[in-house]
């Protein structure tokens, strides 16, 4: 009896302790794959937040390529707006207008101060054999983007406005920037830049050919 009842005993143990490391086994291999489906479920949430980001990314670069494109259109309407407002033509109209309502001035001298019209400069350019913009001081010869910013300070902004100007200006103008400006000859820049407000491009090229263009400041 006694035996019977130790090896029931020890039976009974043995059963309790494979129940216990079967379920620690099951448990371990449930809690493996709620781990695994876990691990999957931030996988995809991160490929999801990751697609997210990079197509934010791609829309941003979108809008900052449209912004600069706007910005640059802008910026040429402002200078095409200040070549307008530079050129002669408004003095030019309120002239005529003041000609013919004072009624000093006959035919001719009104046709004389009519608006002139602006250069080709995709004619300029074809003739130049070089891009060619508006009131782009840097297409003088011996003026560069220094020399032009220069300029810009002084109020010169157009061809008309350097036709207009007068050497001895022009000259100071260069001096008071320092030594380094001030060995530069202005003495042709008035002149080229009325060939390029009349569109003389063939003039322009002659001029060019024969001088031929030094260093630009």
């Amino acid at each position: 009896m006694p035996y019977t009842l130790t090896m029931g005993l020890i039976w009974f143990a043995l059963a309790a302790m494979i129940g216990l490391v079967v379920g620690w086994v099951l448990r371990s291999a449930a809690a493996g794959r709620q781990v695994a489906r876990g691990r999957k479920q931030v996988q995809k949430e991160l490929a999801s937040e990751i697609d997210d980001l990079r197509e934010r990314a791609t829309t941003l670069g979108r809008a900052a390529e449209e912004r600069d494109r706007l910005q640059a259109e802008l910026e040429l309407l402002k200078e095409q707006h200040v070549a307008l407002e530079g050129s002669p033509s408004g003095a030019a109209s309120t002239g005529s207008d003041d000609a013919v309502s004072e009624g000093d001035e006959g035919p001719e001298e009104a046709s004389a101060t009519a608006t002139p019209s602006l250069p080709d400069v995709a004619l300029g350019s074809s003739v130049l054999g070089r891009r060619i913009v508006q009131d782009d001081l840097k297409a003088i010869v011996g003026i560069g983007p220094a020399i032009e910013r220069l300029c810009h300070g002084v109020g010169i902004r157009t061809w008309w406005d350097l036709a207009r100007a007068e050497n001895d200006s022009l000259t100071s103008m260069l001096a008071d920037a320092g030594p380094r400006f001030g060995r530069h000859d202005p003495s042709t820049w008035s002149e080229q830049a009325k060939r390029f407000a009349e569109g003389r491009w063939d003039e322009a090229r002659t001029f060019e050919a024969t001088i031929g263009e030094p260093q630009k400041r």
